[in-house]
């Protein structure tokens, strides 16, 4: 394409635009032509815009040529416009292709009938095409386009493609490396043969440009800091495919002198701890990453923002490399303010008061990174962003943490029926961050022919000033399983508070409430364990719970990394008086492991036991352990409290279980992932019956979303091993 500009400036810089007049159409009319050049009448013109705007019109692909003539006299002046246009698109046909559908190729490019096609749209069209052929596995494609001017001066596109051969990658092939073989190099890359009946051997070439670096660092860390990959080719033999690599590994070297210079702050003798290799010891880049990581970390968290940590290769003796690693401290840097933007609902003090870091103090990388976490374990945020400010005196920082908030809170509306019920209406409302305060408060009114249900709770966190919570809630609740019905109608006081940091948490309730059972299913009156608690009416419990738990999740939902250990104890009865004596213990430990990019591990151990105080099973039924669907004892694959001790064919539950859960978790974003999981648990009689080899095992895959005023929804489908039984499961909510 030709771009001439004629113009009789006369010594001008700018004119405006009098007239403008276009030759040369054919496809399009005056108004669509000057839109795509952006010119109009009036406007202000300088040879500089004019290149600029002859530029953006190439673009357009409109223009195969395009030429302004421009005449100006007194600064004022007339543009002649003469365009060659690109031929309007008649058909498009594909002649050979079988892996690709044409429809989905002319989508995914925008391509329509009458639309300008320029060479560059060809050109396009040929790149998208060998690209999906490539990610589809096909090798030696080729393709080409014939064009035809149609009578009507339309252009007609015929694709013409050549498939490849659709080849699995039937062997790597290492040149050059002498020392490692080929089998330790190929655990190394995440490319992998085909294997048979093994769906592997895909040439990912992106994947693959990443097992290059792999094989870098490998070599790097283990003594050859100066390898080189030479290159790379593929070669196909029919259906087959060979990936040759070839090396330059270079020379080993061992780590030889080392000296830290330029710490003024810190001694010698702390930042030598902090070295990851000792002379002698073989080359590693990854140990020398991880000590310029560990002093830099160090001297961030004590007001050094801007220092740099670098190292040098001083010497190169025979093997050995001698090290030197100058540190530039900088200035200590203290923060002057800090700023909150973005919340438009929570309250400034509710964001501050979970900040460590505070205006004065010199700045710390890790209290930092501490605030960002307590932030988002708050559940408010989707979002939570620090930037730094310099200031006119270098020597200060100010902080800005900008939050994007997010719904928060349940509420729920409508009606429902059934047989057993009959026709009930209920609303329902739970707020985590009430009045924008951080409050919790909760509302349940239900109301039918069989239900009435109510509940109203509140929790006040920061208390007086201080990291601790006190709370309430009023209650009169049925809860309809299969078999029977407990109503119980109370109350309870509650307290907790942060102690040694902000990861461990105590909390105690105590709570005073009367339980009644009825519609007990005439099957399950046969056994003791609930005949005996069918006829006594209305009781009287009086209990306390008391937890101790750890928590470094990064965040509630989908998190990334943490650990999570709990420990609850409940003592009904006893001192505390009441109809219902019992003590019960559980335990849980639970762990999220980072494995790479989005992916993320997760195992989870509970296990709890309970027991009556004056006699070992005067314990009521609806308190012993039942395993089965999802909640607090879930056991997926399994029916809600089927799993336990049986006593005539009657499941009686347990009065000590355990549960394992193993899951491989894709973060698809913030407020969704996907999951395979693997579930293994039982509940037991007692002590002296418990077989912790002898489980109920389940296995399948789900999916956890985070949806605004709904809160968190899972679904699963899962297999149980021993029930040989397909069984959905829909969640509410998060078990860990």
């Amino acid at each position: 394409m030709s771009l001439v500009l004629l113009a009789l400036l006369i010594g001008q810089y700018s004119f405006i635009v009098k007239d403008v007049k276009v030759e040369g159409l054919k496809w399009w009319d005056t108004p669509t032509i000057m839109s795509a050049i952006g010119v109009k009448r009036g406007q202000s013109l300088t040879p500089l815009s004019i290149r600029q705007t002859l530029k953006k019109a190439y673009l357009t692909e409109y223009f195969d040529d395009l030429y302004i003539l421009a005449q100006i006299d007194n600064q004022r002046g007339d543009l002649l416009v003469r365009i060659k246009e690109n031929p309007k698109l008649g058909t498009l046909n594909f002649v050979g292709m079988k892996a690709l559908r044409g429809g989905s190729i002319k989508d995914s490019l925008g391509l329509k009938g009458n639309m300008p096609i320029s060479s560059a749209t060809i050109y396009k069209l040929k790149n998208y095409i060998l690209e999906e052929y490539r990610k589809k596995g096909y090798y030696g494609t080729e393709v080409t386009v014939d064009k035809k001017v149609s009578d009507d001066g339309k252009i007609d596109l015929t694709v013409n493609v050549r498939e490849g051969t659709k080849a699995r990658i039937k062997q790597i092939i290492f040149h050059g490396n002498n020392a490692f073989s080929s089998s330790r190099l190929k655990r190394v890359i995440k490319t992998k043969e085909k294997k048979f009946l093994i769906f592997t051997g895909k040439l990912d070439e992106e994947k693959f440009t990443e097992d290059l670096q792999r094989l870098k660092e490998f070599y790097m860390n283990n003594g050859y800091p100066e390898v080189k990959i030479d290159s790379t080719t593929t070669e196909t033999k029919e259906k087959e495919l060979f990936v040759h690599i070839y090396l330059n590994e270079g020379k080993k070297y061992y780590f030889g002198n080392f000296k830290l210079e330029g710490n003024n702050f810190f001694k010698q003798e702390l930042l030598q701890k902090l070295v990851r290799f000792k002379s002698g010891e073989l080359y590693s880049q990854k140990k020398i990453n991880k000590t310029i990581e560990d002093i830099t970390s160090v001297y961030g968290d004590s007001g050094f923002l801007f220092v740099n940590v670098l190292p040098y290769s001083e010497e190169v003796r025979d093997s050995f490399i001698d090290l030197k690693i100058y540190i530039f401290e900088g200035p200590r840097i203290k923060i002057r303010k800090i700023d909150i933007v973005g919340n438009t609902k929570t309250y400034d003090e509710v964001i501050r008061r979970e900040l460590d870091v505070l205006p004065g103090e010199f700045f710390s990388r890790q209290k930092l990174i501490k605030s960002q976490r307590d932030l988002y374990y708050l559940n408010f945020f989707e979002n939570v962003e620090v930037n730094f400010s310099p200031t006119d005196d270098s020597n200060f920082v100010d902080l800005t943490f900008k939050v994007t908030e997010k719904y928060t809170g349940n509420i729920g509306l409508g009606a429902t029926y059934s047989q057993l019920d009959g026709l009930s209406a209920y609303f329902q409302i739970q707020q985590p961050n009430f009045r924008g305060k951080g409050e919790i408060a909760n509302l349940l009114i239900e109301y039918g022919f069989r239900k009435r249900n109510f509940q109203i709770g509140f929790t006040k966190p920061w208390l007086f000033g201080r990291k601790q919570q006190a709370g309430f809630n009023l209650y009169s609740l049925s809860t309809y399983y299969p078999q029977y019905t407990v109503t119980k109608t109370g109350g309870n006081l509650s307290y907790g508070r942060r102690v040694i940091n902000d990861y461990w948490r105590i909390f105690t309730q105590y709570t005073l409430e009367r339980t009644k059972l009825y519609d007990i299913d005439s099957s399950l009156l046969a056994s003791p364990t609930y005949s005996y608690w069918a006829n006594r009416g209305w009781q009287w419990s009086s209990s306390i719970f008391y937890s101790l738990s750890f928590d470094n999740r990064d965040r509630v939902f989908n998190a990334t990394t943490g650990n999570i250990f709990k420990y609850d104890g409940t003592l009904s009865g006893g001192p505390l008086r009441g109809d219902i004596h019992f003590f019960k213990q559980e335990f849980e430990l639970s762990k999220l492991i980072p494995e790479f990019k989005n992916v993320i591990g997760a195992v989870s151990f509970k296990t709890g036991y309970i027991r009556g105080l004056y006699h070992p099973d005067s314990i009521p039924f609806y308190e012993r352990f039942f395993l089965g669907d999802v909640g607090p004892y879930g056991l997926r694959g399994y029916e809600l409290r089927s799993v336990g001790p049986r006593e005539n064919g009657i499941n009686i539950g347990g009065r000590i279980y355990f549960i394992l859960t193993l899951e491989q978790r894709y973060r698809i974003n913030d407020n969704m992932y996907v999951l395979a999981f693997f579930d293994a648990g039982n509940a037991f009689k007692n002590v002296n019956t418990l077989r912790p080899f002898i489980v109920k095992k389940g296995i399948g895959a789900g999916i956890r979303m985070e949806i605004p005023l709904m809160g968190v929804i899972g679904f699963d489908f899962a297999y149980g091993i021993d029930s040989k039984k397909w069984i959905p499961h829909i969640q509410l909510g998060t078990s860990f």
